[in-house]
């Protein structure tokens, strides 16, 4: 009497195929990925802000409906002036209900500082989402850069001053 065949009985070999065909496709659809995060608008990333009054999120085009000025300065990071179009950090901490204390910055890259709003408003701070006439984009150091007008005021730069000068900005929140 013969038996039944065992259709379970080849089933590893073919689990193997799958999986030798699935780690490339995963390592490209990752390549991919990042590549699509370097160059889509980094309007995408809005900027959360946690402040006394609530959560805010800020597109780049809300950040320009707040105050739509422009900063041109060399920076520490990069080569020649560069124009720069935001609005000053006042403004927008204004719009959480921040205008004292402390507030941590985070960028995507995970890079975090505590600022002493004070300080970083009496030093000019200015909330970049366009860089040369572009918006910003992660590539860019955007899609938001806490910048300082370095060419008009040479006294910050200072150690202190490039820390707060934080890029890829993420989010800001308000400590207690």
């Amino acid at each position: 009497m013969q038996s039944a065949p065992n259709p379970t009985r080849h089933a590893p070999a073919v689990m193997v195929s799958y999986r030798g065909v699935l780690k490339p496709v995963r390592r490209a659809l990752w390549r991919v990925s990042v590549l699509i995060a370097l160059v889509v608008p980094a309007w995408a990333e809005p900027l959360l802000i946690t402040g006394p009054d609530g959560e805010f999120s800020f597109s780049q085009e809300d950040i320009l409906a707040l105050s739509d000025q422009e900063v041109v300065t060399e920076t520490p990071w990069t080569d020649g002036s560069l124009t720069f179009r935001g609005a000053p950090l006042a403004a927008v901490l204004a719009e959480a209900g921040i205008e004292q204390g402390w507030v941590n910055a985070r960028g995507l890259n995970n890079y975090s500082i505590n600022l002493p709003v004070n300080q970083v408003l009496a030093a000019h701070a200015f909330l970049a989402v366009h860089m040369n006439g572009e918006l910003m984009r992660i590539k860019d150091k955007g899609p938001f850069w806490i910048v300082f007008p370095w060419s008009e005021h040479p006294d910050l730069l200072t150690r202190d001053v490039r820390a707060w000068s934080v890029w890829q900005l993420q989010a800001l929140s308000v400590l207690d």
